[in-house]
């Protein structure tokens, strides 16, 4: 999605594509905004003769000016797109890392051989472009290639994540609250790394000092039809506990929310907090990836697994005047939009392919 709404942004500049997807793009949750996207059919992301013919064919018909990977499995395939080119005209080749490796330990063998593979093929990439500081320092210490790195962060259409002030009452009328009810909010499918049990945690214990705060939850399993999720709501809150399951409005719940959060144990460069931010929307963040960097003063930060932190963290926001919390959401949306915006992202990544063009011709 992130590549999709880079590429998307860089129409109007002249940018002509192919995506080359390891696998078919299906659903609603990968719109391709009318990229040019072509798949390698490959079953459980498996390499396989007939997906070279495919990669190879696909290489050859288009011949791009310039090579960019995305993420460790494409990264590999994009080395050996650029070797199907002829030998005096192949292009220069940007690698994308999308993640942290907080985790490495926990991913599947194929997963950990891949990133190894990535590492040592990086040096024959002209760019590996990270897309936050945490996961730049935590892949040199790894091995990737250190003297190509730059960093360029996730943007975010400021247009569709912007305050939207109808939100408020209508999410509150589809929950049937009233218009006073407070919502604390966390956007993240059903994983233990999202951490909703300790959100839930730190909201069971303000309950009494809190009568008229509610918490939403959104993102796919997170719905009481999943029996993990119905079962980390505390007794004492289940009243106050919305499940949303996933959702196509995130915008419009973000804005509706008086305090969003993400309270992860790991991260890279978590998209949900610069949406809230763009919504407008205070937040409290666990210190984890670039969530502290992003936020940069506009909301509270904690330690990861801390519930009496995140509860006083929370009960903070919660105590200031209303005026006060919207002012600080408003400085969050500045913030995005000076720094993190979608056209200023997708034009970051324009002028290093543009530089790598020129270093090639010069």
């Amino acid at each position: 999605m992130a590549l999709f709404r880079v590429l998307n942004a860089l129409r109007p500049h002249g940018v002509e594509t192919v995506v080359v997807s390891i696998m078919a793009i299906q659903g609603d949750h990968f719109p391709t905004m009318g990229l040019d996207v072509r798949s390698l059919d490959m079953p459980r992301a498996r390499l396989n003769r007939h997906a070279l013919a495919k990669l190879r064919d696909i290489v050859r018909a288009f011949q791009p000016d310039l090579i960019q990977g995305w993420m460790y499995h494409s990264n590999v395939l994009a080395h050996l797109a650029r070797r199907f080119m002829p030998a005096g005209h192949r292009p220069p080749l940007a690698i994308a890392i999308r993640g942290s490796l907080t985790l490495f330990a926990e991913e599947k063998r194929l997963t950990r051989w891949i990133i190894r593979l990535d590492a040592w093929l990086s040096r024959w990439a002209e760019r590996v472009l990270y897309v936050s500081r945490l996961a730049h320092r935590q892949h040199n210490e790894f091995g990737y290639a250190a003297a190509q790195a730059m960093v360029i962060p996730n943007g975010f259409d400021c247009q569709k994540f912007t305050p939207d002030p109808t939100a408020r009452a209508r999410l509150r009328q589809e929950l049937g609250l009233s218009d006073n009810a407070r919502l604390i909010g966390l956007v993240a499918s059903w994983q233990p790394l999202k951490n909703h049990r300790g959100l839930l945690a730190a909201v069971a214990s303000l309950a009494e000092r809190y009568p008229d705060v509610h918490v939403v939850c959104a993102g796919r399993g997170v719905s009481l039809a999943n029996p993990a999720a119905a079962e980390a709501i505390p007794p004492s809150i289940r009243a106050r506990v919305h499940l949303l399951g996933e959702r196509g409005d995130i915008a419009s719940i973000n804005s509706a929310l008086d305090i969003a959060t993400n309270v992860s144990h790991a991260e890279a460069f978590p998209n949900v907090v610069g949406e809230a931010m763009a919504c407008g929307t205070p937040m409290v963040v666990t210190d984890v990836g670039d969530s502290a960097w992003i936020l940069d003063g506009c909301g509270e930060v904690v330690s990861p697994g801390d519930d009496a932190a995140l509860a006083g963290a929370l009960a903070r926001l919660l105590d200031m005047p209303a005026e006060q919390r919207q002012a600080l959401g408003a400085r969050a949306r500045q913030r995005i939009i000076d720094h993190f915006s979608l056209e200023s992202v997708a034009l970051s990544y324009l002028r290093e392919w543009q530089a790598l063009l020129a270093h090639r011709k010069g």
